[in-house]
């Protein structure tokens, strides 16, 4: 079972060297790796609109996309 679900509020992490980091944004699809739950992939939307994809350990929840939205 993935972490995140599509629509979840996510901060990329510090601790990646990329320019995405400590930016927020929501995630728009997700990859289970299956077996290793640390590599399921994420890609993860912008408020601009640009998507990157990151592995679980990459992000943190923000706020998850509640029920009735």
């Amino acid at each position: 079972m993935t972490r995140f679900k599509k629509g979840d509020r996510v901060r990329i992490l510090k601790t990646v060297a990329t320019p995405f980091a400590g930016l927020e944004g929501y995630v728009s699809e997700f990859q289970p790796h299956g077996k290793v739950p640390t590599l399921d992939r994420y890609s993860v939307t912008f408020a601009w609109g640009e998507q990157a994809t990151f592995y679980d350990v990459q992000l943190e929840l923000v706020s998850a996309q509640s029920a009735h939205e």
